[in-house]
């Protein structure tokens, strides 16, 4: 006889992913020759859920390392990029996604920097990250249930399989 059940689960209910790109102007100190090396670290991030779409805050710092003085001396520009952006979810379950959902975020690839462009204003880099996103809450599932008798002969024959003395022997 089959029987069906309703199971209560946590389940990702919608994805996303979004490529983020940044155009941003690090300011330096003197005169560049050169950039010689930029770095991305510190990449941090806070997710929220709104109206269908993951909203990301985050930040990530810019460390520039540059030639000055005709390629005499060398120094390194900091600063911080702050960003809020969305991402878009497409449901992978037909369940509302309600309040009550868990957003977890992956990044699929950190904070790069692409291109580094000098201009009277300082350096201008291009930053670039990928974000995968999910959204975790409650669904329902059925499963059917076959009910199979419990033959007490099969225990019993388990029982005699078992060697008490496998210890014993050695």
């Amino acid at each position: 006889m089959n029987d069906v059940r309703e199971i209560v689960t946590r389940a990702v209910l919608a994805k996303g992913r979004k490529k983020f790109k940044f155009k941003e102007t690090v300011l330096v100190n003197s005169d560049v020759s050169s950039v010689l090396g930029c770095w991305i670290i510190n990449h941090e991030f806070s997710t929220e859920l709104k109206n269908k779409e993951v909203v990301l805050n985050g930040s990530f710092e810019n460390n520039l390392w540059y030639s000055a003085d005709n390629n005499t001396r060398t120094d390194v520009a900091k600063s911080t990029t702050e960003y809020s952006g969305t991402v878009k979810v497409k449901e992978v379950l037909n369940d509302n996604i309600s309040d009550h959902c868990d957003v977890v975020a992956r990044v699929l690839q950190q904070p790069t920097c692409t291109n580094a462009l000098i201009t009277n204003d300082g350096i201008e880099i291009d930053i670039v990250f990928e974000v995968l996103v999910e959204v975790i809450g409650e669904t329902k599932m059925m499963v059917n249930v076959v009910n199979t008798p419990c033959q007490e002969d099969d225990l019993d024959m388990l029982e005699n399989e078992i060697n008490e003395d496998f210890l014993e022997g050695r």
